[in-house]
């Protein structure tokens, strides 16, 4: 009985030998392996750090097939696109000169109507988006009405306001003529002097 207990332990730890053995094995394999492929990316990262980038310098033709992939882009986005007229700037407010356009403006807003005034173009009105304002003049003149209009009170503040920057902007065009109406007026008074002084000195 003891020779075939010590027989069956003998089996059992060749057994467990096997297993411990082929767990090495397994796991020594996957260490090469590990250590294969991050030597592999250590000496990649070498080799692009290594190589030198070259400055391409960009010509007019490369600048179009840019314009033209950005153009292709945009045409693949789903939903509607700004117009390429209200992305572009017609107009720059000029901050410097301030100009007392009455109560009730908000922030900027009298400057950006004064400066469609200036231009002599019509004000655009609170939720005409993607129109310009020449475009919707035309569409006016057809017949077809703005939502914003309807709104009565709306309307009234739009009136107001519109009225506000156009005094203050006619105001402001009367104060520089009458400025240079003043200067030719003593430009005419000193030359009149001037020529006074010159005829007595000849006389003398």
């Amino acid at each position: 009985m003891k020779n075939g207990n010590k027989s069956k332990e003998k089996k059992k730890k060749q057994k467990e030998k096997k297993k411990v053995n082929l767990k090495f094995t397994v796991l020594s394999c996957f260490a090469k392996q590990f250590f294969m492929l991050f030597h592999s990316l250590i000496q990649k990262k070498r080799d692009s750090s290594d190589s030198e980038e070259e400055w391409v310098e960009v010509t007019a033709e490369m600048r179009q097939a840019e314009a033209a992939r950005e153009k292709m882009e945009e045409a693949s986005m789903i939903g509607p696109t700004i117009p390429e007229h209200l992305l572009q700037k017609e107009f720059v407010i000029d901050h410097s000169k301030k100009i007392n356009y009455g109560k009730d403006m908000l922030r900027g807003e009298a400057a950006a109507m004064a400066a469609y005034v200036a231009q002599g173009k019509r004000i655009p009105r609170r939720g005409e988006i993607g129109l310009s304002s020449v475009e919707i003049s035309e569409f006016e003149k057809i017949g077809y009405v703005m939502s914003g209009t309807r709104h009565k009170s709306m309307e009234a503040t739009r009136l107001r306001k519109e009225n506000q920057v156009m005094t203050a902007e006619e105001k402001r065009l009367l104060s520089g003529f009458t400025h240079e109406e003043r200067k030719k007026k003593e430009e005419i008074v000193l030359q009149q002097f001037r020529s006074f002084i010159e005829s007595k000195k000849g006389k003398s």
